[in-house]
């Protein structure tokens, strides 16, 4: 069905009302429900809106509307944004990693009618208005009306720098900068996968992994992501000493870790929710005697670990995706040989950790596992502080960062 048109100049973005936020996700529900049925899809989405991570305006919903009418359910196009504790390290600062404000981006969206017409793409080139400090930017461009009203309250224009994971190449979102020519925006970055695959995989024994670990539960992990902390700080302020780059990463803490766990939810037939693991992490041990905070007593003694959640989009297959993974060149092996015990028994077909530091993506070789770029889920970044894009190192991008795909290709072309 065709639509007029409506100039650019005409629109803005705004906070979606309650109404815009059902009618976001009815749009996209069909396109992104999996296995899910759209009544559950929707149900699922408004149970996580009380999680922490949605907790305290941190989770907001953004439509791009008439200025003349912006509460309509007719609105061009939409989009998601999840506030976020961040930290960044510079090089010269001998104090470590400093706390800031950052956000990840989602779920953006426009329906077929409305396609091609450039709302997309004005749309997130608004959205740095939205999330970053006006210091940060340029002169607001002649020929877009009006600056984005931001409401108070919310924590906006308060980000250091933003994150989203594509679906559409790398060029639509790096051309969607601040400004009216293309360029300056979302640049990707680290999109690498080290993986297992079953059946290129010789029989596993059936005597089990050798070394000793404990299972991690939904809420061992969040405990484990939270004892972790502290170990990634002290490693982000390594990494900007060594590298001379300013570093910058989430933390997995806070209900960011939590949300790709929750997002694995189905129902049953009365409507309650499931998860389809028990299941979702592993602790290495360096005795059987101890336990999960013994292991993260010691800052100088780097623990073992890998959390993960699962890939359910294929029909005919399981991916396990590790969220966050911490090893050593001497534990690599172990960890592996526990990931892939825990593979066989439930069934899944692939393993991929995102983001494994290169020294040990060769020790991951040795084990038979791949590294290759991903051709999906690229992640990308819009740094908002005086370095340049080749002076900064995005640590830590792992699968625990991941909100939501951007978009997929059909929805902007």
């Amino acid at each position: 069905m065709a639509t007029t048109f409506v100039p650019l100049s005409e629109l803005s973005l705004f906070p979606a009302t309650p109404d815009q936020v059902l009618e976001s996700r009815r749009r996209h529900a069909p396109q992104w429900c999996r296995k899910l049925s759209i009544e559950e899809y929707l149900l699922r989405d408004q149970l996580m809106d009380g999680h922490e991570h949605a907790s305290d305006n941190k989770f907001i919903t953004w439509v791009l509307a008439p200025r003349a009418n912006p509460t309509t359910l007719d609105f061009m196009c939409s989009c998601e944004t999840f506030r976020r504790t961040a930290v960044v390290a510079h090089p010269s600062d001998p104090s470590g990693a400093k706390q800031v404000t950052a956000y990840a981006i989602a779920s953006v969206f426009t329906p077929p009618e409305k396609r091609k017409k450039g709302y997309a793409q004005y749309m997130m080139r608004l959205l740095h208005w939205v999330v970053a400090p006006r210091s940060a930017l340029p002169v607001f461009p002649d020929g877009w009306g009006s600056p984005t009203e931001v409401p108070e309250g919310l924590g906006l224009q308060s980000a250091q720098f933003s994150v989203l994971y594509s679906d559409v190449g790398k060029e639509f979102y790096q051309s969607c900068g601040p400004i009216a020519e293309p360029g300056g925006g979302w640049l990707a970055s680290g999109a690498v996968e080290t993986s297992w695959y079953a059946d290129k995989a010789p029989s596993g024994t059936t005597t089990g992994p050798t070394s000793p670990h404990i299972w991690l539960s939904e809420d061992d992990a969040k405990h484990v992501w939270s004892l972790d902390v502290p170990f990634m700080r002290a490693d982000i302020s390594e990494t900007a000493k060594s590298s001379g780059h300013t570093a910058f990463s989430f933390l997995p803490n806070k209900g960011v870790g939590a949300f790709v766990v929750q997002r694995t939810m189905s129902f049953t037939a009365d409507d309650a929710p499931v998860l389809p693991l028990d299941t979702w992490g592993v602790l290495l041990l360096p005795s059987a005697v101890v336990g999960v905070d013994e292991v993260f007593a010691d800052l100088d003694k780097q623990p073992t670990y890998a959390t993960w959640t699962l890939d359910t989009s294929s029909e005919s297959s399981r991916v396990l995706v590790t969220t966050r993974v911490r090893a050593s060149r001497e534990t690599l092996p172990g960890l592996l040989e526990v990931l892939v015990h825990f593979a066989r028994k439930e069934n899944i077909q692939k393993i991929e950790i995102w983001g494994l530091p290169e020294t040990l993506q060769a020790a991951a070789s040795e084990s038979d596992w791949e590294t290759s770029a991903r051709t999906d889920h690229l992640s990308a970044f819009k740094w908002y502080g005086k370095e340049g894009e080749n002076e900064v190192e995005w640590a830590f991008n792992e699968k625990y960062v991941l909100t939501f795909m951007a978009s997929i290709s059909q929805n902007l072309r």
